[in-house]
């Protein structure tokens, strides 16, 4: 838009377009308060308040609006704030992205400039909250009646409101489908699999008068009901099996959700059960795996690795990452369950429905302790406890251990002090070379106090003078020097068949020598073997180990009668070449590159030992191996205690995690947050649920505990009264089913959603679900079982004419298979189906681990795997790296809550139908099960039409088929079916 446009360009304007009104005229007062501030609360301060500014305009106070040129007070042509709002070609330069304002509205801005723009001081805009309740889907929930038409098309009550809405349009219905076609669409929608050659002729031929409803009770009783439907809800609820963001990482615990989603569905467990279990059911139901299991819900999205366990809380990304997550959860419970975007409150109050900040950030306040994390879901709650009891307990022993240490460190003068340092600045400093053969190491244990033992055989007596212990060094773990270096242990010699100890250091704890020698003294012992016996093994990430570099014997003249001896153990993991028995005289471990660095370790390391030995009065002493004492019984408490199974869920105790520490049940602050910016906090937000009314605020007690806040929540949303939970289920499964929604935003139930196009049989069939059980199968069972269900998609023009989108059901949607029944269906008619349930999903990729995210390389995998061949809803989900076929096949996007999936059609669909590896090597799978289940290929390429369109050929295709097998192959025929519109396409 050109801003250098003339008063007389302007006046011209306005006189053609009528918006120069008399009362336009220099002196007329105008009130601020009342008639211009409505305006710019309404329509501009959005975008342009005192916190943003956007084009360094603010319209919130006085001072803010006079720099520039923006409002020159009694000037209305010379005022930049007319330009932009004056339409040109029908449209505005500001609001951006939105309706112009009105005539009225301008002519009341230019009045307001041309009487002097008068703006008082006291009065500070604020957006406008929207309190209006008075819309559809906040109304309460009353059972319509149905209407009283008499007609033998309507075999439910469902039939008669679609009944009354055709009839109100001047619309038919159309006739029903053929029983192939019915069989085909009920078995697709309700378990996502073709349906056999056998179950279709069945079907056809029957005479049963109750033969479809037979059918439809088969398939809800079947376990890949369970496995459809859970797709639909995943969809929604944004899972996957990686966090998402920059590293995407692994989330190996996600899938028992998935699973618990899937066996929810085949148990047809209550509505409300189902979403109480996915809020608090910890909660409302301890002791029982699905009320942890349904937390997975919680954890189902995207979650920042960065943010929470390389930031700390503290600090600005780590306030941005958490408010985020709190962010997360909030959106996906209220979009899910409730069909609310009340993520649009996370800035400013909601624009079009009544959600203001307060209420947005008193549902945050609900999650307010809750992370995402593994937690156990298989075990007695005491059990649990219990663990948490004892990382209390050890955390609290750590602290004092660090506190006794300081206090030893403080006794023993500077010299202690500078000492430890430098002992520390050595350390970090060494540089390790080691051989590829890095030493003897034990099998592992499950405990610290099995004894371990491994002993050199010199071959003869050998007279001995001196043993030295030659520690490990390994990256596993970051363990790095002294890896496996026995804790406590005891050497001993062999003299006459009898063992006698040189060194027992069984009663106190060692300490890791790095890479330093252990050496032992003035042995002056005869013997032909030298044994190493651990009685308390080195923690290896949870196991426990003896592990060394080298053993070696040294007699007077200084010959290491070791080297090259034979080696036993009580066992080994034989590991070659890092690790085997052999390794422990091999003249081989891991030395400093500089020995005089060594040297200088060994000297202070021996000179500090000899002061804290100075300050170690017998209290300390006591004191130190009480508290070493406790943390030892303590971990091997911790240990014996039953790990049972993990799911990745909302947690609010699990181990730290770099900078990822628990609340502990703790609720964090919470902040209504001016423009949703963490360094911006206002008021503490008050736990809340949102208002259904104009005579609720919706708040909870401000004291309720974390799990109470949750657990009310729950409650909140399976209220019978509850006017959007109940409307919002039945929507979504009703979408499913036909294509579309009785309301068509399936997310989004508000102002700027859609209208409802059959109002009273939303409410019908909210109010059926609710009151009757809250079965999903028979909500199911009703619907399929319609007559409007059961129509052909057959076109009718006339009707077209008055609702061409046929969103009155004036006849069936025609749709496309999904990517998981495209792909499903595949496998089914290849017979390369593996029909396994449950448990880890299976990679469509090969996995390359970095060191700072995975690699998910698909273009390696190989589609062969048999443990591939498994129904979509297991596989691995990535969110960052979808799979590229998937995707082409309009996927969902794990990333986003997605209710209703693009159904696209391109030639990128068709390329990858024909050439993807997947199809090449199921259409070999598919040529070879037509081989041997049919002798002829007459009979083979019969076959393969009932399995690819579930009906017989027709003579055309029968014969052009035989011909095209004949000439390019058996499998290149499977190739070309696995492309047809009716094997991809349903009525």
């Amino acid at each position: 838009m050109n801003l250098l446009i003339t008063t007389t360009q302007f006046t011209v304007f306005f006189l053609a377009t009528g918006l120069f009104l008399p009362g336009a005229s220099a002196g007329e007062d105008i009130d601020f308060q009342s008639q211009v501030a409505p305006i710019f609360e309404r329509r501009c301060l959005s975008c342009h308040n005192d916190t943003d500014s956007q084009g360094d305009l603010s319209l919130q106070t006085a001072t803010s609006s006079w720099t520039d040129g923006v409002i020159i007070a009694g000037d209305v042509e010379s005022s930049y704030l007319v330009h932009v709002i004056t339409p040109v070609d029908g449209q505005a330069e500001m609001p951006k992205n939105a309706d112009s304002l009105s005539a009225e509205e301008i002519a009341t801005v230019r009045k307001w400039i041309a009487s002097g723009a008068k703006w008082p001081k006291e009065v500070t805009l604020r957006e406008p909250e929207v309190t209006d309740f008075d819309w559809w889907s906040y109304r309460r929930i009353e059972r319509p009646k149905v209407p009283a038409i008499h007609t033998s098309w309507a075999r439910t009550s469902i039939d008669k409101f679609i009944q009354k809405q055709l009839d109100d349009h001047g619309l038919t219905h159309a006739a029903e489908a053929d029983r192939r076609t019915l069989i085909r669409r009920v078995t697709y929608d309700l378990i996502g699999l073709p349906p056999t050659p056998g179950e279709v002729a069945a079907f056809v031929r029957s005479s049963d008068p109750l033969a479809y409803e037979r059918l439809v009770d088969r398939l809800l009783a079947s376990p890949q009901y369970g496995e459809r439907w859970a797709r639909h809800w995943l969809d929604v609820v944004k899972y996957a099996d990686t966090h998402g963001y920059d590293k995407d990482k692994l989330r190996p615990n996600a899938w028992p959700y998935r699973d618990y989603v899937v066996r929810a569905l085949n148990d047809d467990k209550p509505f409300s059960r189902f979403v109480q279990e996915q809020i608090a059911g910890d909660v409302l139901f301890p002791g029982e795996p699905d009320g942890i299991l349904g937390l997975g819900f919680l954890a189902a999205g995207p979650w920042d690795f960065i943010g929470h366990v390389e930031v700390p809380e503290s600090k600005l990304d780590g306030k941005v990452a958490r408010n985020l997550d709190r962010d997360d959860m909030v959106s996906n419970t209220l979009n899910t369950f409730c069909s609310v975007t009340v993520q649009c409150a996370r800035c400013h109050n909601h624009k079009f429905d009544p959600i203001s900040q307060e209420n947005y950030y008193g549902l945050q306040s609900v999650f307010a302790a809750v992370d995402r994390a593994d937690r156990v879901y298989d075990l007695d709650p005491t059990i649990e406890r219990r663990r948490y009891e004892l990382a209390s307990q050890l955390a609290d022993l750590r602290k004092q251990k660090s506190a006794l240490e300081t206090e030893i460190t403080k006794a023993g003068g500077p010299r202690l002090k500078e000492l430890q340092q430098t002992i520390a600045e050595l350390q970090s400093a060494r540089k390790i070379v080691k051989e590829p053969e890095f030493g003897y190491h034990s099998g592992l244990a499950n405990q610290p106090d099995v004894e371990k033992w491994v002993e050199v055989d010199l071959g003869q007596d050998v007279a001995i003078s001196r043993i030295v212990l030659r520690p490990c060094h390994d990256d596993f773990g970051g363990i790095g020097a002294g890896f496996g270096f026995p804790r406590r242990f005891r050497v001993q010699v062999a003299i006459d068949d009898d063992w006698h100890p040189v060194l027992d250091r069984t009663a106190d704890n060692v300490s890791n020598p790095g890479v330093s020698a252990f050496a032992i003294e003035n042995v002056n012992q005869t013997a032909r073997k030298v044994r190493v016996t651990a009685t308390k093994l080195a923690d290896r990430s949870g196991v426990f180990i003896l592990a060394l570099a080298e053993l070696q014997v040294f007699t007077d003249d200084g010959m290491n009668a070791a080297l090259g001896a034979k080696v036993a153990s009580l066992d080994s993991i034989e590991a070659p070449v890092r690790w085997r028995r052999q390794n422990l005289t091999d003249g081989k471990w891991a030395t400093d590159t500089d020995p005089a660095r060594s040297q200088q370790l060994s000297n202070f390391t021996r000179e500090r030992d000899r002061l804290l030995k100075q300050v170690m009065t017998p209290e300390r002493t006591s004191r130190q191996a009480k508290i070493a004492e406790t943390i030892t019984r303590i971990e091997e408490e911790q240990t014996s205690l039953p790990t049972g199974r993990h799911v990745y869920a909302a947690a609010t105790q699990f181990p730290s995690r770099g900078q990822f520490h628990a609340t502990k049940g703790k609720p964090r602050t919470v902040f209504v947050l001016n423009r949703g910016d963490v360094q911006t906090p206002g008021p503490v937000a008050v736990p809340s649920v949102l208002p259904l009314s104009s005579t609720s605020n919706g708040q909870l007690d401000s004291k309720l505990s974390e799990a109470d806040r949750r657990a009310a929540l729950a409650q909140w949303l399976t209220d019978r009264d509850h006017p959007l939970v109940w409307r919002s289920i039945v929507n979504r499964i009703w979408q499913y089913h036909f294509g579309h929604g009785l309301v068509a935003t399936p997310n989004d139930f508000g102002r700027m959603g859609a209208l409802p196009t059959h109002p009273k049989l939303l409410d019908w069939l909210a109010a059926e679900f609710r009151d009757g059980g809250q079965s999903m199968k028979q909500l199911h069972r009703l619907i399929v079982t319609s007559s409007v269900y059961r129509q052909s998609s057959e076109h009718n023009e006339a009707n077209a004419a008055i609702d061409g989108s046929n969103q009155f059901l004036w006849r069936m949607n025609r749709r496309r298979l999904e990517a998981e029944e495209i792909r499903d269906s595949i496998l089914a008619v290849s017979g390369a189906m593996n029909s396994q349930m449950g448990g880890p999903g299976f990679y469509l990729f090969n996995l390359e681990k970095t060191a700072h995210s995975p690699h998910y390389q698909y273009h390696k995998f190989d589609p062969t795997d048999t443990a591939s061949h498994r129904r979509s809803i297991y596989r691995f989900v990535v969110r960052s790296q979808p799979d590229p076929w998937m995707t082409t096949l309009d996927c969902a996007d794990s990333s986003q809550s997605t209710p209703k999936r693009s159904e696209t059609l391109t030639s990128l669909q068709a390329l990858s139908l024909l050439n993807n590896r997947f199809n090449l090597v199921m259409a070999e799978r598919f040529a070879n099960r037509l081989r041997a289940e049919s002798p002829t290929r007459s009979e083979q390429v019969a076959q393969a039409i009932r399995l690819i369109t579930q009906r017989e050929p027709t003579d055309w295709e029968h014969e052009e088929l035989v011909e095209y097998s004949n000439q390019y192959g058996l499998d290149n025929m499977c190739r070309y079916l696995f492309n047809l519109s009716e094997f991809v396409f349903l009525d």
